[in-house]
């Protein structure tokens, strides 16, 4: 591996739609044998005093999408990219996008049946929405899966809940400071950073959803009344989220098993994270292969130190993580993908065409994302050819280690 994707995410992403997206933007990607439908919620967790608002008493407040297997309908209503895009800014770029329709039906019925759904828990990356991953919510969904999509009040931007009430995030931050940056290399900015940020609150918001869901499970006047088979539970999500899925693995025991779609190791690296204990749960990663090192091959280029030293300490903390990980673990690198092909962002502007095209980096991500929640959420029995190595594409690494049975 030459080095993780930097998180151009971490920037802004006021030009995401400058390219005029089409409304029927997700009609054509693949779906499994089942129709999806969505919902979306404000749940609120009153057990705590919400630490990323400085008003004592705030109550956690979480704004939760839901992707399930559907019934048929006769007149499906397409749900909106955006379900409510009134809880953003106004400049915020989400309202660029009201025109574009998703797959799902908005609130359709579950599948009729008695058929209990596994869980899979989606955690956005930082500054983004909790539907940024779009394309992988929905596959999965239609793929047997109720996947539940957390939206981390502080680190997607929200503005505003549907209850009227107002959200700033003027407390907790979960990115790391540098307070003296002085003469320090970029690569150890990045080390105190890194160290310094924290993550628990996202971990501690993906207990409450479990929690929420053990009630409505439990409840007949929820929609989801005994279609939930919380035995069963995975997590993962896109950068910020995808490490806060890791560590999951380590502080909610109800989470089976976890992938990091190119996440940098945000914090918690000390005596309760997962980079320094390692994983007791299997753990796929994915990064983007857009490197310094794979954009030079047959070339001779200008460099740049700083960026190569900076990634390169960033994907050593994983190594760590990795040799110390327990359970089966996957580690895989695809080339020309960069951060955003690992959610929806790639599709909001012109493909370039020394990348892969994100229609087909999605197909990948998806093919491994689902053979290993199916085998290690679902218990699946079935062979996984990409995750076994009988099946592979010429743009993907794929390190692994198995343990033995």
């Amino acid at each position: 591996m030459t080095g993780m994707a930097v998180p151009t995410a971490w920037a802004s992403d006021s030009d995401k739609a400058a390219y005029r997206v089409p409304p029927d933007l997700f009609a054509s990607d693949p779906r499994g044998p089942h129709p999806i439908g969505t919902f979306e919620e404000l749940w609120v967790n009153d057990r705590i005093d919400d630490p990323s608002t400085s008003n004592a008493g705030d109550a956690r407040k979480l704004m939760v999408q839901v992707w399930y297997p559907a019934a048929v309908l006769e007149n499906p209503r397409k749900a909106p990219y955006a379900i409510s895009p009134q809880l953003y800014a106004d400049d915020h770029w989400v309202h660029k996008l009201a025109h574009v329709r998703t797959q799902s039906i908005l609130d359709a019925s579950l599948a009729t049946g008695n058929n209990r759904y596994p869980v899979l828990i989606y955690n956005h990356g930082g500054t983004h929405t909790h539907f940024s991953g779009t394309f992988q919510t929905e596959f999965l969904a239609s793929h047997g899966y109720i996947v539940v999509s957390i939206g981390h009040s502080g680190a997607n931007e929200i503005r505003r809940f549907p209850d009227g009430t107002s959200y700033s995030n003027d407390g907790q931050k979960w990115r790391g400071e540098v307070t003296d940056g002085g003469k320090l290399s970029r690569r150890e900015q990045l080390e105190i950073m890194l160290a310094s940020s924290d993550v628990s609150l996202y971990v501690q918001d993906i207990s409450f959803v479990l929690d929420r869901l053990t009630q409505l499970d439990k409840s007949p006047k929820s929609r989801l009344f005994s279609r939930l088979d919380l035995e069963r539970v995975g997590s993962l999500g896109w950068s910020l989220g995808g490490f806060t899925s890791l560590q999951a693995t380590r502080d909610e025991p109800r989470v089976k098993a976890a992938a990091n779609l190119d996440g940098w190791p945000h914090g918690l690296l000390g005596p309760r994270g997962v980079v320094t204990l390692g994983s007791e749960r299997p753990v796929l990663l994915m990064f983007g292969g857009e490197g310094p090192v794979p954009q030079a091959r047959g070339k001779n280029i200008e460099a740049d130190a700083a960026r190569i030293e900076m990634s390169s300490a960033a994907a050593l903390h994983y190594w760590t993580m990795l040799d110390r990980t327990s359970a089966d673990w996957f580690h895989i690198t695809m080339d020309r993908t960069d951060h955003g092909s690992f959610a929806d962002t790639s599709l909001f502007k012109a493909h370039d065409a020394r990348m892969l095209h994100p229609r087909a980096a999605h197909a990948m991500i998806n093919g491994y994302v689902l053979e290993f929640f199916d085998r290690y959420v679902k218990g699946a029995i079935h062979e996984s050819p990409l995750l076994t190595g009988k099946v592979s594409y010429p743009d993907a690494a794929v390190l692994r280690r198995l343990q033995p049975k």
